[in-house]
């Protein structure tokens, strides 16, 4: 497949779970490759007509961004690089990216076939761009993040509550004796308690198997770390155990509550609590060169992507008329 094929639909926050529903129910998921991740849903497509076959099965309040051709193929690489997260240059994301394309590829699908050869490209200069650009960046991942907000352990065990990709990437960061896990599908937690315990044998690690147990929980946890959304009918319960425990030491860290949430007033005063937009916030006052390895590597992004377009081979050399392709590129 030639790269001017390509084409990308991006939606933002709650619209991408809701369009990658929309597919799965009228059955199209098989017809592009659909990621999906707490913060975004991209949906892949081999030719516009795949693509516009797609969008007439999308929910019709859905507005996704549309790009095509290098501009597909330069997002795509942002995206894998974590340039486009909100934690700029985040880990996890590749991860999560190179399994969605494994489970996808594994379907008998004409578009896996057509896309194998671009995909292949992709995570090639993603590695390329990330060690080249991003390689002196810090950690970065919310894991690490997660880390360090909680800083030394506090005393008693340390509460989880989810076990999707969120928690997934936080639970092995963790320092902590004993760590507690709570989700509203039992048997997801057991799942990612024997992920922790896998990479962790020394660590204590229990499940929490209702909602009166969860409770208890927030009573007793040293610290607690939110990967779910914020809940009308929970958080009231949930805050009223925190608040109620003996000493008033502690830290929430708080993943699913961000600043435009409905919920975020319920939460405002709570002890100890730093919610995920207090984290972004702190990352936003960051320095000079981290500023600048994100601006290098958005560009070399969007170099890797003209170069794609211009030849099978991003580093070959190329001619004096081809530069005239690069005028485009923002610095």
């Amino acid at each position: 497949m030639k790269l001017g094929e390509l084409h990308v639909l991006h939606f933002d926050g709650t619209a991408g779970a809701h369009a990658a529903a929309g597919l799965a129910l009228a059955g199209e998921r098989a017809q592009a490759w659909v990621l999906t991740t707490c913060q975004r849903a991209v949906i892949v497509a081999a030719g516009r007509a795949a693509r516009e076959a797609l969008e007439r099965h999308l929910p019709a309040d859905t507005a996704p961004s549309r790009y095509e051709g290098v501009e597909a193929y330069a997002f795509l690489l942002r995206f894998a690089c974590g340039l486009e997260s909100k934690l700029l240059g985040e880990t996890e994301i590749f991860g999560q990216i190179k399994e969605s394309w494994r489970a996808f590829s594994a379907l008998p699908s004409i578009q896996s076939r057509q896309l194998v050869s671009v995909i292949q490209c992709l995570f090639q200069d993603t590695k390329e761009v990330r060690a080249s650009q991003l390689s002196a960046l810090g950690s970065a991942s919310y894991g690490s993040q997660v880390r360090r907000l909680l800083g030394t352990v506090s005393a008693g065990p340390t509460l989880l509550l989810g076990a999707g990709q969120l928690a997934q990437a936080v639970a092995p960061w963790i320092e902590t004796d004993e760590l507690v896990l709570w989700n509203r599908t039992p048997d997801r937690a057991h799942e990612l308690a024997r992920l922790v315990q896998e990479r962790h044998p020394q660590r204590v690690c229990r499940v929490l198997e209702d909602a009166g147990a969860e409770l208890a929980g927030w009573s007793q946890a040293g610290d607690v770390v939110v990967c779910v959304p914020a809940d009308a009918q929970r958080d009231p319960r949930r805050i009223a155990a925190w608040s109620a425990r003996r000493g008033h030491g502690g830290r929430i860290v708080h993943l699913g509550l961000d600043r435009d949430d409905a919920q975020s007033a319920a939460w405002a005063g709570v002890p100890g609590l730093t919610s995920l937009t207090a984290l972004f916030d702190m990352l936003r006052a960051q320095s000079d060169q981290r500023r600048v390895q994100v601006a290098r590597a958005r560009r070399a992004c969007a170099e890797k992507a003209v170069l794609r377009s211009l030849g099978p081979n991003a580093t070959q050399p190329h001619g004096w008329e081809d530069l005239a392709a690069f005028a485009t590129i923002s610095p």
